[in-house]
């Protein structure tokens, strides 16, 4: 039964969410201590974990027609211990959070602010972000992901989380230098993996639709058409990838730097053929092989960043 409630968690995505808070921190060149960067990803890691064990619970009918295979479905865990399960990670989440507040409120930085103002809420930050996220992902399982595209968008919103995360941290607790200096180095990881995930999340529904027409959930594939919701999450692809030169050449307007050409050259090499491979299969609708393709095309575009930063 364990091995199959970890199955429950994601793995996968819980190793994604993972490198791309260490990518956040990489593109801003400052990490944490070691100490509240695995706290950090603990906290992550349980996030994702509770998410999707009770999002699994809430979508067991669905699952018995779109995902047959999954563990509660099969009758490899129960309910009731999956229920137990995504609680505790719930409160785990919390305590990573906490545990990394205090970690900031005895550094060196956390107690500069401390004498200079008791700022409280701000030296718990952490712990305050995962219990929002924790609230979030909670509203998503049982009302936002009934509302078609919105929930496509909140899944990609919640992608970013980690990227939000890592850049706020080093606001919150980096007195050493000027944030502006630094923080142009992440702003285009976060629309490039929202604009990703949310096509993703379309292919998914795509992949899901007749289980979920079954389950009398409505998602925007289903309200629209599958064509019109297969051209929208090609449109973003294809927006994605036209909008690859912009951090190249127009983000000094705005933030005072630019990256190098070094990016659009290992872009235009990795992510063309990746999208071109997910929208050719999208067009066959092989919508799993297309999801996949787009992860894969995330995780590229976040090492160019690094690589060219």
């Amino acid at each position: 039964m364990l091995s199959a409630l970890f199955k429950m968690t994601r793995p996968k995505n819980i190793v994604i969410a993972v490198i791309t808070l260490i990518v956040g921190y990489a593109l801003l060149k400052n990490f944490p201590s070691i100490p509240s960067l695995v706290l950090q990803s603990l906290g992550f890691a349980f996030a994702i974990g509770f998410a999707n064990i009770q999002n699994d619970i809430l979508d067991l009918e669905s699952d018995k027609m779109n995902r047959p295979e999954r563990p509660l479905v099969t009758g490899k865990v129960s309910v009731k211990a999956a229920r137990r399960t995504w609680i505790t990670m719930f409160i785990l989440m919390l305590l990573c959070g906490g545990g990394d507040s205090l970690i900031q409120a005895f550094s060196d930085n956390g107690l500069f602010f401390w004498k200079r103002s008791t700022a409280i809420c701000h030296l718990s930050f952490p712990l305050w972000f995962f219990l929002i996220l924790g609230l979030l992902l909670i509203a998503y399982n049982k009302w936002l992901k009934h509302i078609p595209l919105l929930k496509n968008m909140t899944v990609a919103f919640l992608c970013t989380t980690p990227l939000l995360f890592a850049a706020q941290h080093f606001v919150q607790f980096n007195t050493s230098c000027v944030h502006t200096e630094f923080l142009w180095a992440i702003i285009p990881a976060i629309p490039f993996a929202f604009l990703l995930t949310t096509a993703r999340e379309i292919y998914k529904d795509l992949e899901d639709e007749t289980g979920d027409l079954k389950a009398g959930i409505m998602t925007f594939p289903l309200i629209a058409g599958s064509a019109t919701a297969r051209r929208l999450a090609g449109a973003i692809i294809l927006f994605t990838w036209i909008s690859l030169p912009l951090p190249v050449f127009y983000m000094d307007k705005v933030f005072g730097h630019n990256y190098p050409p070094l990016f659009l050259i290992i872009t235009g090499i990795t992510l063309t053929p990746c999208f071109a491979y997910v929208l050719v299969q999208a067009h066959r609708k092989n919508y799993r092989r297309a999801q996949s393709a787009v992860k894969i095309g995330m995780f590229l575009g976040l090492i160019a960043l690094i690589v060219s930063c």
